[in-house]
């Protein structure tokens, strides 16, 4: 209701049924804000690069197995193994989980899922190019990928789950994980822990990371970046023909190219939506992605609102509200960091002249 009663202010707005610029603003600005309040509390994993992790020594370091993490990676070959490590004290319980690509799995990639460490009675058979710790237990989960996609609405992608492991740690000590496939290379990920949480460095550069994930699912570059470039090329078409009648000037160019970032962020996750519906079922969760495509289109129309209203002498009300703006682009994954940065930019430019 809520965020219905903000579009509804923002069309007359653009009307000019409502001549208060400051209170429509605020209004939109209030509801978006409380957008960014609300959707950290959904579900969601923290990025972790997988880096060289082609041997044990060079296992990629989990910082906290409790924290929820995701990890993207692809094994190149068959008869190769990825490795990963992290500590943990005796009963803390260790979650991994281990999906495909639906590009990997159309290929018939079935890699499996090993667990390396302390405490395991059991000493289950690994092929001879799985390197193993010395003295160190085994257990081994093999799966088959699922009939069925998973819809993931955070990336926005899809998925297909191999297998999970959820236990108590035996012992205290470091824990290995391993990933192998003896036939084929393809595109796996992980997803290891429970407790879902974002250092403030991971949620800003977020944008970045999707883009990475975009890829791993099968989108060549050219369809990711596709939607936003065509909102982007489109707008500046539109403002260079209007420019007899519409005065652009510098503060006016950054602003705009600012907004035309946030709408391409929308026009791009919705992109992405679609395509991972061609995978997966329509669920409940498509939701969440509309809400994360509403915001930065939201966004990008306040932005191109706002400089309407800058001639002459920015005014202090007009930088607060593109510092605002900014802020709050940057905090839901807006224009890919520059649409944000551009709107601050404009923030500190005084006059349009």
């Amino acid at each position: 209701m809520v965020f219905g009663n903000s579009i509804r202010a923002t069309l007359n707005y653009i009307r000019g049924k409502n001549s208060s610029m400051k209170c429509q603003h605020v209004y939109v600005l209030f509801t978006l804000a409380l957008c960014l309040i609300l959707l950290p509390f959904a579900s969601a994993h923290a990025p972790l690069a997988p880096g060289n992790n082609e041997s044990l020594p060079g296992a990629t370091p989990i910082p906290d197995p409790a924290k929820s993490w995701a990890i993207y990676d692809i094994l190149h070959t068959g008869k190769e193994a990825h490795y990963y490590r992290f500590s943990i004290a005796e009963g803390e319980q260790i979650y991994v989980s281990l999906f495909i690509s639906p590009a990997s799995r159309d290929r018939g990639f079935n890699p499996t899922l090993v667990l390396m460490g302390p405490g395991f009675s059991n000493q289950s058979h690994v092929p001879e190019y799985v390197e193993i710790p010395q003295e160190d237990g085994v257990l081994v989960k093999e799966g088959g990928s699922a009939a069925q996609a998973t819809y993931e609405p955070f990336s926005p992608s899809a998925f297909y789950p191999v297998t999970d492991l959820d236990i108590k740690a035996p012992s205290s000590g470091t824990y290995y994980i391993a990933v192998y496939e003896g036939n084929q290379g393809g595109q796996y990920g992980l997803a290891v822990g429970y407790v879902e949480s974002f250092t403030l460095a991971e949620w800003i550069l977020m944008p970045v990371n999707l883009i990475s994930i975009y890829r791993w699912e099968g989108p060549d570059y050219s369809f990711i970046f596709g939607p936003m470039a065509a909102v982007v090329a489109i707008g500046i078409g539109f403002y260079v023909l209007r420019s007899r009648s519409i005065r652009v000037t510098l503060p006016g160019w950054t602003g705009i190219l600012s907004g035309l970032s946030f709408l391409g962020t929308g026009a791009t996750v919705l992109s992405q939506m679609g395509f991972a519906l061609t995978r997966a079922p329509l669920d409940s969760e498509v939701v969440i992605t509309l809400v994360f495509a509403a915001i930065p289109i939201f966004l990008g129309l306040s932005t191109l609102l706002l400089v309407r209203k800058i001639a002459g002498e920015i005014k202090t009300r007009h930088r607060v509200y593109f510092a605002i703006l900014g802020l709050l682009a940057l905090f839901t994954w807006s224009g890919i960091l520059l649409g944000p940065i551009l709107a601050m930019v404009t923030s500190l430019l005084r006059k349009s002249t």
